[in-house]
């Protein structure tokens, strides 16, 4: 496992007073001071040859199209990002909201795989940590927020394609064995919320997000609730995941060739994709809140809810070519908005 590194520490900002996160009673449709959004955006390398990696232009436009349906979050982490997949976002993040995004990576392994954090703030710092095994990382960002200093984490834990479920072998590191991890995955989150805690230094918030391959309930996700983070979707009363319906999942389409991409049908049944709030020290001058309803138009503007969660909704028809796509990714997405009171 590779040591924590530090890429950028330049870039300084005034930051003013620091945000506080705290979950309380979750309020209402109101202005939101801090929005996120997350998604898999799913790089398309499995996908049929013939198919432009499962039509990823196409679906990097849909998925530029829902950050401004729901209203421009100030921060959007990504999982499953590559070259071409940056090469058609470059383009986007300059102009699909009133302000530009800087796209964010850190270090680069096989290009296959890269977390990626869109910011509307100046960045501070970034720093990532490679995790159990050397493939999976988890990245911070650091934000000079106007609402203060929040920190930003994003990660991708493993997925059976690279031994998930393979035993924490004799070379675990030593922190997964205290916590009683048993699996490469359960290892992998240990070192997540580990991380998270040695590198959180500022009493803001910190936002926890992406895809943990794990369900509520299961060790790794106690990782981190365990810990008093907020799972945020259900924090403001949004429903569990029903996998008879696929209501409140995120994840679980099963067809190989991902032609569920091109049905307007949901085909969800997991859902595995979190934006966990770590709550801020005593004392910030902002308690800032869960919003539950939307600003605008039922299911636009910030919200606490999942993300990408309806079919293609700027057509009247999607499906296959010449059709337009049905969804930006495998994933749903999830997206947290938290207001000052």
């Amino acid at each position: 496992m590779r040591a924590a590194r530090w890429w950028l520490s330049a870039r300084l900002a005034a930051v003013g007073a620091l945000a506080a996160a705290c979950a309380d009673a979750p309020t209402g449709a109101s202005q939101a001071d801090v929005t996120a959004a997350d998604l898999n955006l799913l790089h398309g390398l499995f996908c049929p040859d013939d198919t432009d990696h499962c039509r990823l232009p196409d679906r990097v436009a849909l998925f530029f199209d829902f950050v401004a349906l729901r209203g421009c979050p100030d921060v959007v982490t990504l999982q499953e990002v590559w070259p071409p997949a940056v090469d058609l976002m470059r383009p986007r993040v300059a102009t699909v909201c009133p302000f530009p995004y800087e796209l964010v990576q850190g270090e680069r392994l096989l290009n296959v795989d890269d977390e990626t954090v869109l910011t509307r703030y100046p960045v501070v710092a970034k720093r990532q940590q490679f995790l159990y095994r050397g493939f999976r990382r988890v990245l911070q960002v650091r934000i000079a927020h106007p609402e203060g200093t929040l920190d930003v984490y994003t990660t991708h834990l493993a997925a059976g394609s690279d031994g998930a479920q393979m035993p924490c072998a004799a070379d675990c590191p030593a922190e997964c064995v205290a916590a009683g991890a048993s699996n490469v995955r359960e290892c992998q989150a240990v070192q997540v919320a580990r991380f998270v805690e040695d590198t959180h230094d500022v009493p803001g918030p910190a936002l926890v997000a992406g895809d943990f391959n794990e369900p509520p309930g299961s060790f790794a996700y106690e990782q981190f609730v365990g810990r008093g983070w907020n799972d945020t979707y259900l924090a403001a009363g949004n429903p569990e995941c029903d996998p008879s319906t696929g209501v409140g999942c995120t994840s679980g389409r099963a067809d190989e060739d991902l032609s569920g991409l091109e049905s307007p049908a949901l085909n969800q049944s997991e859902r595995i994709d979190f934006i966990f709030l770590v709550p801020p020290a005593p004392g910030p001058s902002c308690a800032a809140r869960i919003v539950v309803g939307d600003r605008g138009k039922p299911g636009e503007g910030p919200a606490t809810r999942l993300f990408a969660d309806v079919p293609n909704p700027f057509v009247d028809e999607c499906g296959p070519l010449p059709l337009a796509i049905c969804w930006p990714s495998d994933h749903i997405g999830t997206q947290v908005a938290l207001a000052c009171d």
